[in-house]
């Protein structure tokens, strides 16, 4: 028979958290600076990860991450219908060749910048920042840039990009830059590649990468039988 949860039965598991946490805080070893900062970096996430839950059915992705302009490139891949959309809010500058938009981005209903930044921008090899959360031991975790691999529903297939050069590339792709962010070499491990809600990302910066860092990441997977 399945059982049935109470609001008592909730409110014990709330007093349980509240007592582990000011265990763990017990705990810490005050002399030790990279133990105090591992604590705050696990209660700001534990703070942001609770946010998150209880946002994330409003979550509505930001009118300001909009496009400025658009590439013809980009334009004419459109079906036609998402073409009709984007000529609602954006016109053709014959002086810079590009499709820039024309009206005030918050005045632009939020089902129609979903459609938008899910057909433009929120696309396989874009680049955006992600919060993966609190790491445990070797568990990869904080806020990193990441590459889009899979756009699903109402989140993201993304493999992370980690600026530390690993010491061990059998399962990393060196990647040399990243169009739009600062001009460093990072390294993506495929045994990262992970499924995000939207509600961890970041909408203020936007990059990309060559299609030939997708091609690697895919010969890295089917060399290493992960595939």
């Amino acid at each position: 028979m399945k059982q049935t949860i109470t609001l008592e039965n909730t409110r014990f598991s709330l007093d349980t958290v509240f007592e582990t946490l000011e265990q763990h805080f017990s705990q810490i070893d005050t002399t030790n600076q990279e133990h105090i900062k591992l604590a705050n970096e696990y209660y700001k996430w534990t703070a942001l990860k609770t946010n998150l839950i209880m946002n994330e059915k409003q979550f509505q992705i930001p009118a300001s991450a909009l496009p400025n302009t658009i590439k013809p490139a980009s334009f004419n891949w459109l079906r036609a219908e998402k073409q009709k959309l984007i000529l609602k809010y954006y016109q053709f500058n014959k002086e810079t060749g590009q499709y820039v938009i024309s009206v005030k981005k918050n005045s632009i209903p939020n089902a129609d910048i979903e459609i938008i930044m899910r057909s433009l921008v929120l696309i396989r090899k874009t680049v955006l920042w992600v919060d993966f959360g609190y790491n445990i031991g070797s568990e990869f975790g904080g806020r990193h840039p990441a590459i889009i691999l899979k756009n699903l529903k109402d989140s993201l297939i993304v493999i992370p990009l980690s600026s530390q050069e690993p010491k061990d590339m059998n399962y990393n792709v060196k990647v040399e830059k990243v169009y739009g962010f600062p001009l460093m070499p990072r390294w993506a491990n495929i045994t990262r590649i992970t499924q995000v809600s939207l509600s961890r990302c970041h909408f203020e910066k936007f990059g990309d990468v060559k299609p030939v860092v997708l091609d690697e990441v895919g010969k890295k997977l089917s060399t290493l039988g992960i595939i």
